[in-house]
């Protein structure tokens, strides 16, 4: 008996992780609308019957998707706090960086496109936002800004960060936005 090849391992694996990856993926690369069960099967080469095994209906793949974001936002934010080491300067940074793929920037983007037309979405991002506002402003206040100083100075760092997604045009590589982020985090942290 022969062994199967991977590309029909992968076929005949379409469990709910697949779904779930090809969901995200259209998510990103065409908006929420386009997460259709028929056009997931019919991209992945899949009946709409095996989606039935996994999830219930659409709605519950789209859970899925806002639950496995949430859980990516909570591994590179809340996870890393208690661990992060050195000075304030560097525990942004690393913040920073946890957040800088490309991979992640365009999911975090397709989210935020979601949340305009659906209220729950936009709660769970005000959710995060506020969340992730408190810590960068609780690392400013440690590097000796005021509590206004440290506001406006996170607003200008986490606006920034996100800002740049918003601009059309080739994205710089990833070596360019770490560069322009160290600058960034250097401006932010410099006392007059």
């Amino acid at each position: 008996m022969t062994e199967p090849s991977t590309k029909e391992a992968l076929r005949h694996d379409r469990g709910p992780n697949k779904w779930l990856d090809a969901a995200i993926k259209t998510l990103i690369e065409e908006g929420v609308d386009a997460v259709r069960v028929e056009r997931l099967a019919t991209r992945m080469g899949f009946s709409r019957g095996s989606f039935y095994h996994h999830y219930q209906d659409r709605e519950a793949l789209l859970k899925a998707v806002l639950e496995h974001y949430l859980q990516i936002n909570h591994q590179n934010l809340v996870e890393m706090l208690p661990v992060l080491k050195g000075t304030p300067q560097d525990k942004l940074w690393t913040l920073w960086t946890a957040t800088a793929s490309q991979e992640f920037r365009d999911y975090d983007w397709a989210i935020r496109m979601w949340g305009i037309h659906d209220p729950h979405v936009a709660e769970v991002l005000k959710k995060i936002d506020v969340k992730r506002m408190e810590v960068m402003i609780g690392l400013f206040m440690e590097m000796g800004f005021n509590e206004d100083e440290a506001n406006i100075r996170a607003a200008l760092a986490y606006h920034g960060s996100l800002g740049d997604r918003a601009f059309f045009g080739p994205f710089p590589p990833m070596a360019k936005r770490l560069e322009w982020r160290h600058i960034a985090l250097d401006i932010l942290t410099h006392r007059p």
